[in-house]
């Protein structure tokens, strides 16, 4: 079974029966959604990497479906593929600016739609890949630097925007030069890896963890108060206090802050956790 997992959508049970058949035997994964009511809902809980979707179905049709999915997820994360019999240049403008990716008529032999759905597949397995390496740090596997900015960016302004709220945390090593000149630059990579590692497993999916440079890190927490954002920054210290470097136990000075603070720029709120995290660390040398 290949990994990838094609959602197909249709008001017809012929259809759905024949789709699913074909694309199983040569190895997808395939889920099924007879209304794109039911497909919103299940991309909802689910994660697919194409869409297979029908033009005409009650309530909400294709085009209706493809723009809402587009709301969601980008032409680059997910492939949509109209499947009809729809064919006329009206139709196709229509589903295109809708945010269709392909075309594929319900009267192709199977070998079209096979390879239509294959070079989509491969496509949109290329850009993630590309996208992947371009956002994530080589040595920790921890979001980089550039994300981290735009990231923070991006849900300071959705903050501003329409009031939801999030977390910072904001934490710099303790240690990390005197390893490197004792033990050698490898052991400090070695610190910075398994530090990253042991904080992954804590946090939660929609948490975002980011290598800002050198020793110092962020983590981004949507939906979670203050106090919420110190729990998980706690619970990452003891994490990481099982981290041993030769004869050295690992352990970071973090600072927090949260969007509810009402910071003019996104500038002052990664300075309010800076500054509280060198505070910290300026107790913890006491």
């Amino acid at each position: 079974m290949l990994e990838e997992k094609i959602l197909i959508v249709d008001d017809s049970a012929e259809t759905l029966q024949q789709m699913q058949e074909l694309l199983t035997q040569v190895g997808y994964n395939v889920a099924t959604c007879n209304s794109g009511e039911e497909a919103l809902d299940y991309l909802d809980k689910e994660r697919v990497d194409l869409v297979l979707l029908d033009i005409n179905m009650p309530s909400l049709n294709g085009y209706e479906v493809c723009l809402r999915i587009r709301q969601r997820y980008a032409l680059d994360d997910l492939p949509i593929i109209f499947l009809t019999s729809r064919e006329d240049s009206d139709s196709i403008t229509k589903g295109f600016h809708a945010g269709a990716s392909d075309f594929v008529s319900k009267t192709s032999i199977t070998d079209i739609l096979l390879a239509r759905v294959n070079v989509h597949i491969r496509l949109s397995r290329s850009l993630r890949y590309l996208r992947d390496i371009s956002l994530t740090d080589d040595l920790t596997g921890a979001y980089n630097r550039r994300h981290g900015m735009y990231s923070l960016r991006e849900w300071f302004a959705r903050s501003k925007r329409y009031g939801t709220h999030f977390s910072l945390i904001y934490f710099d090593l303790n240690g990390l030069k005197q390893i490197n000149d004792d033990y050698g630059h490898q052991a400090g990579d070695l610190l910075l890896r398994a530090v990253v590692s042991a904080c992954k497993k804590l946090l939660r999916e929609s948490d975002m963890l980011f290598r800002m440079g050198g020793d110092e890190f962020m983590v981004l927490c949507p939906d979670t108060d203050k106090r919420g954002a110190f729990i998980c920054a706690e619970r990452m210290q003891e994490a990481v206090k099982a981290v041993t470097i030769v004869d050295k136990s690992a352990s970071f000075a973090y600072g927090v802050a949260h969007s509810s603070d009402d910071y003019r720029e996104m500038d002052e709120m990664l300075h309010s956790a800076d500054f509280a995290m060198y505070e910290c660390k300026k107790k913890m040398r006491k």
